[in-house]
């Protein structure tokens, strides 16, 4: 592993990438237990690069496991394949959040499958 210590600050505000290289969305926040301080969610934000009248930006809570680095300039990358079920879990968001409506990781999947266009595997027999 190269390059072990990093600073998350600097991924604030940055465009998530698919596995494709396609931009998904912006980390907005990274949640962390306030027991331990380890990293449990990253808060990520769509729409936010559309033009003004569209539809408001939709939040989602992923857990940071379905994240990774990648490439020279350390893209953050989300991979729906590297979570599990244990990763899945939903827990209460700070009082910041209180007032905005935060979607979970299958909500984030299918906002992926529908509006990304980033879709599973298709034969071209279909």
């Amino acid at each position: 592993m190269n390059n072990v210590i990093f600073s998350l600050s600097t991924l604030l505000g940055t465009e998530v990438y698919s596995t494709k290289g396609m931009a998904i969305a912006l980390l907005c926040d990274v949640v962390c237990n306030k027991d331990t301080g380890k990293i449990t969610y990253f808060i990520l934000c769509t729409g936010m690069q559309q033009e003004p009248e569209s539809d408001p930006p939709e939040y989602f809570a992923v857990h940071h496991s379905f994240f990774y680095l990648s490439g020279e300039d350390e893209i953050l990358t989300y991979s729906p394949k590297l979570g599990n079920d244990e990763h899945c879990f939903f827990l209460d968001l700070p009082e910041e959040y209180e007032d905005t409506e935060v979607q979970d990781i299958a909500d984030f999947n299918s906002y992926l499958y529908t509006t990304a266009s980033i879709a599973g595997h298709r034969s071209d027999n279909d």
